[in-house]
């Protein structure tokens, strides 16, 4: 990748996270997109962009990185899941989709870019969360995960606040705060929020809320 692409790269430098319940995950997420600066910061407001996307009917994941290479990277799973499936005469399982996008997340370090995904899903009257990290791995998680510019804003929040025995309701307002909370201290996060919930029955968009600037 050239350095004048790397100066004006698309980012979604960002606020994303998942919170396991007893009932189901939270994914959440800000809308403010970015441009890097060379020196790896912000460098302005590029608008509004989706962080939270339909991976199938049963997957939703969070992306944070260079939005091209997120989204590129969506469409091109699905494809391969897809010819998978189709190969194999059954469906692929949340872990092997989860590694798979490991592999898309490695090779793009390798190639100059940052993606990284969490992701939601319901398989067999179970829900599971996994995230992949910009380095390769994918893994397992069991209680909250926050990905982005904003998590040195969210991590004291959900540090403090997160209990093992959280509800779903209780979930969706510690989401909200958080995510509001580090629109209010993270420049690279911010405009509005998006929440889902992933439960073993339905996946539901909670609310959908883009802030009016003065």
């Amino acid at each position: 990748m050239d350095e004048n692409s790397k100066k004006h790269m698309l980012k979604t430098g960002t606020t994303t996270l998942g919170i396991v319940t007893t009932e189901g995950i939270v994914l959440a997420a800000d809308k403010k997109a970015t441009y890097g600066s060379e020196y790896g910061g912000v460098s302005y407001i590029a608008g509004e962009v989706q962080k939270i996307h339909e991976f199938n009917e049963n997957i939703m994941l969070t992306i944070a990185g260079a939005a091209a290479s997120c989204l590129r990277a969506i469409q091109t799973a699905k494809a391969q899941i897809k010819i998978k499936d189709l190969r194999e005469k059954k469906k692929s399982t949340i872990k092997e989709i989860a590694n798979l996008f490991s592999i898309m997340a490695i090779n793009a370090l390798q190639s100059g870019g940052v993606i990284s995904f969490l992701l939601a899903g319901k398989e067999n009257g179970k829900t599971f969360f996994y995230d992949v990290t910009p380095d390769g791995m994918a893994r397992e998680v069991k209680d909250y995960k926050i990905d982005g510019s904003g998590m040195m804003h969210v991590n004291a929040i959900l540090d403090t606040e997160y209990k093992k025995n959280i509800s779903l309701k209780e979930g969706i307002a510690l989401a909200k705060r958080c995510i509001i909370g580090s629109s209010g201290r993270d420049p690279a996060s911010g405009i509005g929020y998006e929440i889902w919930t992933i439960t073993p029955d339905k996946i539901k968009r909670i609310e959908d809320k883009t802030w009016e600037l003065d």
